[in-house]
């Protein structure tokens, strides 16, 4: 028996699988201490129309600094309400300001990072998100 008939059958046609839990990833370039908001290569902005929960792991990569977290949060659409803030710290070699998630009036993600002075910081990150 193969998978497609294995998720094919009569009990799993129930379960959509796969449709509410997503991912997408983001990159971007601080050059300095800017703050940036990371970009998926489409550069469209993920926009939430109900409420989700979020992971999201970022990693910054420069010449001598490097950083790693891990944020979970949580989104209510509608109220505007957002909860969420770095759980883990990896590796943190330059003193950078922890990344920031942030929800626009518009239902808007963001994924906000701190480059460090006079150095350039490639920056990558991924979010996991389950939709209600």
């Amino acid at each position: 028996m193969n998978i497609y008939q294995k998720i094919h059958g009569t009990t799993a046609d129930r379960f959509r699988i796969g449709s509410k839990n997503q991912s997408i990833t983001l990159v971007g370039e601080t050059i300095g201490a800017v703050t940036l908001a990371l970009n998926n290569r489409d550069d469209v902005a993920l926009v939430s129309s109900s409420t989700l929960f979020f992971t999201v792991y970022v990693v910054g990569q420069g010449t001598t600094n490097t950083a790693a977290y891990e944020i979970k949060g949580c989104y209510i659409s509608g109220t505007n309400t957002l909860s969420g803030y770095v759980v883990n710290t990896f590796v943190d070699t330059g003193s950078f300001i922890e990344p920031v998630v942030n929800f626009a009036a518009n239902n808007e993600m963001t994924v906000n990072v701190n480059g460090l002075v006079d150095e350039t910081i490639n920056w990558t990150a991924v979010v996991e998100f389950i939709i209600v």
